[in-house]
């Protein structure tokens, strides 16, 4: 275990359980980004410090509750935010992480003491095995909250921690943890278990709603992922995820096991899970409520069924291959977001309501005399004039159905989220196409990455307004429209701004003049817009 070297100079404001908990009594807990600073900082100091094992660990003990507050409270600051995250959002993002780091070391140099023979910590072996694995576990999930890729050097940790509860024979060993909130009985194995089933959970396609369900779950079922040594008869002849103790990375699904060299291979049996998967979703849709299937009261139909049908797929299936064959590539891609950068690119030209006669300037009059028409240098130079930026990404792979990008770190853009709209233009293509963004990711090198789904149809600019009674001299605001795909049975569709959609609404759609539509059907929501179905108004 690789840890940080002892100091003797080291001076922490408390040194023993006694002095600890003083000190806890004048840590501002109601300023929590003042108490995370001085948790973090007194946590840094200990972990160097030379003391007994046993006196460590109470110490860290005592301190859980104050630790688990305020990295709660301070998630809240960098969770559900666009990414690239702002530097304010990163700088607290850094700093929960690296107090889950102090709490992990602090843990595995009690772990050390049980490996190297310690008396007091072999009889302790358990809980700091249980705990320094838990520690990673929460410093892997908070790089999820914030979908930003898990460190090599993570992985490695973690592994390293359960070889060393394997090696000590409490692998399987119960331990009680009160900061779970509903479950408090479990073991290192489980510790382990939660943490690779979260990131085999597909983690950066989730909501930060779905992403807490999730841990809710694993907080239950972690128990019922075994780890094994020899390979399992997964069902269905699934093969089964393989994990190296002895490597870096998360576990994989092998084709061929013995194909495959691995320094301490562990293979997962997830056929446990699977069971509890398949019967709660078979309920589900008897319409068994979610509370009385013990899926908590915040689980809704049908999002609830839905995402336990994701997770079996992610974590008891084969990986399923793709409809549409991936094409590696390295090609440039210019990219636009949002429906007004989107509306320019595709017109050519700066939105203006349809049909409005403006006065003409002065300086336009001059240059109809000198020139013939009116100048449109300022209009083309989007990026300047109207405040949007032609982003410029990395095209890596593609297909019919989608592609995945990356944005250098540093690159002009802006940022994103689930489910926003997205217009991409690859380097060889005349015309941009429309996708949605269905999953994001903060990568080690912090260039982003995203995958986009690809919307039917070739998009055009357009402009829709409300109509009724009660709508007067309504203003026309930019929107998008995508041809018919016969062989996707995809219907004509419109892309609106948020909130425009209501079954059998009438709005007018100005083309090369106004026409009255009917919105018959919502076919996508994304987080900045919906794309519906229309046909013409009678």
């Amino acid at each position: 275990m690789k840890l940080p070297e002892l100091a003797p100079g080291a001076s922490p404001e408390f040194v023993d359980l006694a002095s600890a908990k003083a000190w806890l009594e004048n840590v501002p807990l109601a300023n929590v980004a003042a108490a995370q600073a001085e948790l973090l900082g007194q946590l840094e100091e200990l972990n160097r410090f030379p003391t007994a094992a046993t006196n460590r660990l109470a110490v860290l003990e005592a301190l859980r509750e104050a630790v688990n507050f305020v990295q709660v409270e301070q998630a809240k600051r960098f969770m559900n935010r666009a990414l690239p995250m702002a530097q304010g959002e990163n700088d607290v993002l850094e700093d929960t992480l690296d107090l889950w780091e102090e709490m992990r070391i602090g843990y595995l140099r009690c772990l050390e003491a049980a490996v190297n023979g310690d008396p007091a910590m072999k009889a302790q072996a358990a809980l700091v095995a249980q705990r320094s694995l838990a520690y990673s576990g929460l410093k892997m999930f908070h790089y999820h909250r914030a979908y930003r890729q898990v460190p090599a050097a993570d992985w490695r940790s973690l592994h390293e921690a359960y070889a060393a509860a394997e090696s000590l024979g409490v692998g399987e060993e119960a331990v009680k943890d009160f900061l779970n909130r509903d479950v408090q009985d479990t073991s290192p194995r489980i510790a382990y278990a939660r943490a690779l089933l979260m990131a085999l959970a597909n983690p950066n396609e989730l909501s930060q709603r779905q992403l807490t369900f999730v841990a809710f779950l694993l907080e239950r079922w972690g128990m019922k992922l075994e780890v094994a040594r020899e390979p399992v008869e997964e069902e269905l002849g699934v093969p089964p995820f393989a994990v190296d103790l002895a490597g870096e990375r998360a576990p994989e699904r092998l084709e061929s096991p013995a194909q495959v060299k691995l320094g301490e291979p562990r293979y997962l049996d997830t056929r446990k899970l699977a069971k509890s998967l398949r019967n709660r979703v078979g309920l589900l849709r008897k319409g068994e409520s979610p509370a009385k299937l013990a899926l908590g009261e915040d689980c809704v139909q049908p999002s609830c069924e839905q995402l336990l049908v994701s997770l079996y797929r992610q974590w008891c299936q084969a990986r399923v291959e793709r409809s549409g064959q991936r094409r590696a590539s390295s090609a440039a891609a210019e990219a636009a977001g949002d429906i007004a950068a989107i509306h320019y690119y595709l017109s050519g030209r700066a939105f203006r309501q349809p049909g409005e006669q403006k006065e003409l300037s002065k300086k336009q009059r001059e240059e109809i005399a000198t020139f013939g028409r009116v100048s449109t240098r300022e209009e083309d130079d989007y990026s300047e004039a109207q405040g949007f930026v032609l982003e410029q990404w990395r095209l890596e792979d593609e297909s019919a159905q989608g592609m995945r990008l990356a944005r250098a770190a540093g690159a002009a853009g802006r940022r994103y989220a689930h489910g926003q709209l997205i217009a991409v233009r690859p380097a060889d293509a005349r015309s941009f196409m429309l996708a949605q963004v269905r999953w994001l990711m903060i990568a080690e090198s912090r260039d982003l990455l995203a995958g986009v789904k690809l919307l039917p149809g070739l998009p055009a600019a357009t402009a829709v307004r409300p109509t009724g009674i009660n709508v007067q001299q309504e203003k026309y605001v930019p929107a998008l429209s995508l041809t018919a795909v016969p062989a996707l049975n995809a219907p004509p569709t419109l892309v609106l701004p948020v909130g425009w959609f209501k079954p059998g609404r009438i709005i007018e759609v100005y083309v090369d003049a106004p026409v009255r539509v009917k919105l018959v059907g919502l076919t996508d929501r994304g987080s900045d817009f919906e794309r519906v179905a229309y046909e013409a108004a009678r």
